[in-house]
């Protein structure tokens, strides 16, 4: 028997932290904060954080990420399993949250010492993606690539004879980003696992405290005749022996996109799955053409186009993607995107993978050609901005800051709000409270330029929710990263639409227990 507790995430936006508890072990996903107002941190039971024996985390926005030194703060001890792209940004998040508080007047429950405590491991130096290692004795765990954020992933987990799915905030249809299929994910993962089996019948797996995970009837065992692996040399065997790694095989990738259609769904206790826009039913092709048709009709109107963005994420996506589409439309890009840009291009393994020779549209080869710097300018200094919004009238321009909460998003806002053929064009969620927010629900109080909301995909909708739970077929499926009517909306047209018979799909919130 194992017990979820929803510390946050579940019913709401923001603050995602889920506990797993067995008969032995006490594990978290994530922890992150809720953005709205002055921040609200997880319901944790600080009796249960010295008990905890790990803590998982996705990746480092916020939401999923800054409550973790409150863990360290109330006595946790343990470590923080993640990737080491996500390690480079937490620094930056950190740093963020902690200015978004002092510009509300709010003090943080924990310190910059707190931070400095924080014990990483790595998940790339214990197992490559869809490969199981054992993160404790009896407890596995694999991981793959989320497609939200460089670094980003999804776990599955084994634990006390229960197989779990936390998807973390995943999409398949980012433009940049590569996405593993997680039911294929289990698959291969298991396949591996048993190639191991049959290829490494006497070892000893020794660095990393035995972490390569060789199931619970394994048949690896040590004797005074075994060999000595590290964990990533036992994967590197089961690659040499009968199975064809990914780049061997040229016929790889066509057997796992027609194993997504012809094989059954896996078959899982628990999985919680991203699910931030509920019924929203849009493809990312829906949504990019809402996105042309917004700024082509502030251009034609003589207009300048602000698109306030998150320093890195769909920034980088959107700015690419908009040099393509008005390529001859001044593109105006601050330096922090750059920045973000840069980020992406060291992150390469994280971009989405070409079949056969690289092309112009590669992601790593638009990025490189981006950052040579032609077809668009660059800005970072009060007169360089001056400068280029005197010489540009319909233009585009791309900041960071989505939520439009520091004093360049405001200054910005300020020189766009007098004329009414500018736009403002949000693309994310904008938390309540924030000037985004405010300027959404009452933009006449504010200027006179417009105001639009057109959602860029970073997450799941009803179409990738249903597509996910058809694919994994959990007996408990919890639905998160909205709010609990959205989340009852979507469930109650799943359950009468298209999943698959006998799906069950919980409705939880903060605070509420599941027993599985």
């Amino acid at each position: 028997m194992i017990k979820l507790n929803v510390w946050g995430g579940a019913g709401e936006h923001g603050r995602s932290a889920y506990l797993l508890s067995g008969s032995r072990y006490q594990l978290l996903l994530d922890c992150g904060v809720k953005k709205e107002g002055n921040g609200e941190y997880p319901l944790i039971e600080p009796e249960v954080v010295p008990q905890l024996d790990a803590v998982l985390l996705s990746h480092a926005h916020e939401d999923h990420s800054v409550a973790i030194p409150l863990l360290y703060k109330l006595g946790y001890k343990g470590e923080v399993w993640t990737t080491r792209e996500t390690r480079e940004q937490l620094t930056t998040y950190f740093r963020a949250w902690r200015n978004s508080m002092e510009r509300a007047g709010q003090s943080l429950p924990y310190d910059e010492a707190d931070e400095r405590r924080i014990r990483y491991r790595f998940l790339e130096d214990e197992a490559e993606r869809e490969y199981w290692f054992e993160l404790l004795p009896g407890i596995s765990v694999m991981w793959g690539r989320s497609g939200h954020l460089a670094g980003s992933v999804w776990f599955g987990l084994e634990m006390e004879d229960k197989r779990i799915l936390y998807s973390g905030d995943y999409t398949s249809e980012s433009m940049l980003l590569q996405a593993d299929d997680v039911a294929n994910g289990f698959r291969q993962a298991d396949l591996k696992r048993q190639r191991l089996n049959e290829v490494m019948p006497i070892a000893s797996v020794v660095g990393g405290a035995q972490r390569l995970s060789l199931s619970s009837n394994a048949s690896v065992t040590s004797s005074r005749h075994a060999v000595e692996y590290s964990p990533l040399e036992v994967q590197m065997q089961v690659k040499a022996h009968k199975y064809p790694h990914k780049g061997q095989h040229k016929d790889q990738h066509k057997y796992r996109e027609e194993g997504q259609h012809k094989q059954p769904a896996i078959r899982l206790d628990l999985a919680i799955i991203d699910a931030a826009y509920g019924t929203d039913r849009d493809a990312q092709a829906d949504k990019l053409q809402q996105l042309e048709s917004a700024i082509q009709n502030a251009l034609h109107q003589g207009g300048k186009v602000l698109m306030p963005m998150p320093a890195v994420g769909r920034g980088q996506e959107l700015i690419l993607w908009a040099q393509e589409r008005f390529a001859d439309v001044p593109l105006i890009v601050e330096q922090r995107l750059v920045e973000g840009m840069k980020q992406l291009h060291h992150a390469s393994s994280w971009l989405r993978e070409q079949e056969g020779e690289v092309t112009e549209s590669a992601p790593a080869h638009r990025i490189a050609t981006f950052l040579s710097g032609e077809g668009w300018e660059r800005v970072s200094t009060p007169q360089e901005r001056t400068k280029l919004l005197e010489k540009y009238e319909a233009s585009l321009w791309f900041i960071p800051d989505g939520m439009m909460q520091s004093s360049l998003a405001r200054w910005y806002y300020g020189m766009w709000a007098p004329e009414m053929q500018n736009l403002i064009l949000l693309t994310g969620h904008t938390s309540a409270g924030t000037f985004a927010h405010q300027l959404l629900e009452n933009p006449e109080q504010y200027g006179t330029c417009r105001v639009e909301k057109v959602r860029y995909k970073v997450h799941q909708g009803w179409h990738d929710v249903e597509r996910m739970l058809n694919r994994v077929s959990a007996r408990h499926n919890v639905l998160v990263h909205t709010d609990i009517a959205e989340t009852g909306r979507l469930r109650q047209g799943l359950l009468a639409g298209q999943c698959q018979s006998g799906t069950d799909i919980d409705l939880l919130s903060p605070g509420d227990e599941l027993i599985f």
